[in-house]
């Protein structure tokens, strides 16, 4: 029996069971084991009702392989405050369909997506790059000593925010 189609829940938070299995396994995941984040905060974000925040669930077949937190407003646009695809989907094109159901979420109401991600995460940032955000900037121990934040931005198009006004002269 092949597996069934990818699905996107759209919520406002996490049930407490399904959060604290999901803090637990990004608990064991880099960046947030390195960064030092533990289970139980992580589980408490990801359930904590917050009218700027928004969670996304990848799931197949009832399994969640993927998670995303937004915050909007944040900055002319939305920032993507938590990303992850959990071990075992990773690779399979869970993160990208993820992400463009964030996309879609945002298009035509904002102009920009942001998130930051760990210097150290390559691979993140390779996969944030070739989806199309751009490095803004790097944010030395903004969240842990030792460890350098990046911030990155997509400009949505026909965002009402992505519009360029002529400078004055």
């Amino acid at each position: 029996m092949s597996p069934g189609p990818l699905e996107f829940l759209v919520l406002p938070a996490l049930a407490p069971d399904q959060a604290e299995a999901v803090g637990r396994t990004l608990a064991g995941m880099d960046p947030w084991q390195t960064l030092g984040y533990g289970a139980e905060a992580l589980g408490r974000g990801l359930q904590t009702v917050n009218p700027d925040l928004t969670r996304y669930l990848a799931q197949r077949d009832g399994e969640t392989l993927g998670v995303a937190m937004v915050r909007q407003p944040w900055l002319r646009g939305a920032y993507i405050e938590l990303f992850a695809v959990l071990p075992g989907a990773q690779g399979q094109g869970v993160g990208t369909a993820l992400l463009r159901q964030v996309e879609a979420a945002y298009l035509g109401r904002t102009g920009n997506l942001w998130l930051l991600v760990s210097a150290f995460n390559t691979g993140a940032r390779r996969f944030y790059e070739c989806q199309g955000f751009r490095e803004i900037g790097l944010i030395p121990d903004l969240v842990v000593p030792g460890q350098d934040e990046v911030l990155m931005r997509k400009v949505l198009p026909s965002g009402p925010t992505s519009v360029i006004f002529p400078r004055k002269s």
